[in-house]
């Protein structure tokens, strides 16, 4: 069977519509990074109006109390937490866990979402600053991840997303680090899955898996990190680089920051089944990409790129 061309989503549609998922993450703890602004700052949104209880946490103070003011005011019973915290160092990232659980509880949805880029061809870019890139969208997370998974085993319950890009499956230019980045991320989320189906109801004796891992791409969404992504050396030695990519942003539709936000609480209400270890497209009709997907034979080892 070819694979459809599913309908373009440009923001809310009905699948993912607010109105159904009122209360539907009720009593449940949501620790989202790189939630200060942007994307995060959405995705937070719109779990805390899902009745989860929220932690918001990024590098800058100011971001992380507004974020956690406004939930708080905006939302009639939210529950919202602000930490400071460096995701690239693991002491912030042990007391970032440390902190959400002793004031919200354990933790039942995970969205890693802290992510940086810089537009600029690999033979400019400095070798540290590649490798930041890659310490934020790779060792951060999976370090994340690591802390925060064995309470979900023992539950056996919990989601946990990655905010990844189709450049996982592209090979965008002037983007290596970013690229390599996302598809480490995506990659990881597959794997992770595979390994948690596997040792869910051998190893630890449940009858299923009940912990769900998704990467998702998010659309391209104009946030402060397009604008920040252009340094200066780009402006000055590569202006090529900067005419490209306006020209491909402006053929891209206009994405709302709403699309992957209510795409998050879709797959952390547990509407996410058969779509497990995948990388989800937001812009693109979930239902859609699910009716097809039960009707093709999974293989026994999936491609979370793909």
């Amino acid at each position: 069977m070819s694979k459809p061309e599913f309908t373009l989503r440009t923001g809310i549609y009905p699948a993912i519509e607010p109105s159904l998922f009122r209360e539907s993450l009720s009593g449940k703890v949501a620790l989202i990074t790189g939630s200060g602004r942007g994307i995060g700052k959405e995705i937070a949104l719109a779990l805390a109006r899902s009745g989860a209880a929220v932690a918001i946490t990024g590098r800058t103070h100011h971001q992380v109390e507004a974020t956690t003011q406004e939930i708080s005011k905006m939302i009639q019973g939210a529950t919202a937490i602000g930490i400071v915290a460096d995701v690239c160092i693991r002491g912030n990232l042990e007391r970032l866990v440390k902190e959400v659980t002793k004031t919200l509880g354990e933790i039942d949805i995970l969205i890693c979402n802290a992510g940086t880029n810089t537009f600029m061809p690999f033979h400019m870019t400095d070798a540290d600053e590649w490798w930041t890139q890659m310490e934020v969208m790779v060792k951060a997370p999976t370090e994340l991840t690591r802390i925060v998974l064995p309470t979900m085993q023992k539950r056996n319950s919990g989601t946990i997303i990655y905010t990844s890009s189709r450049a996982a499956g592209a090979d965008l230019p002037w983007t290596a680090a970013y690229g390599c980045a996302k598809t480490s991320i995506t990659r990881f989320a597959g794997v992770l899955q595979t390994e948690l189906n596997i040792l869910q109801p051998g190893t630890f004796g449940f009858e299923n898996n009940g912990i769900s891992v998704f990467s998702i791409h998010p659309g391209e969404i104009k946030t402060k990190l397009h604008e920040t992504a252009f340094p200066e050396k780009t402006k000055k030695e590569a202006p090529y680089v900067i005419e490209m990519m306006d020209k491909l942003h402006a053929s891209h539709p206009t994405f709302q920051a709403e699309l992957p936000a209510w795409t998050c609480v879709y797959l952390a209400a547990g509407k996410g089944q058969g779509l497990e270890g995948r990388l989800v497209d937001c812009t693109r009709d979930i239902e859609e990409v699910k009716e097809y997907l039960s009707s093709t034979p999974r293989p026994k080892i999936g491609n979370a790129c793909g």
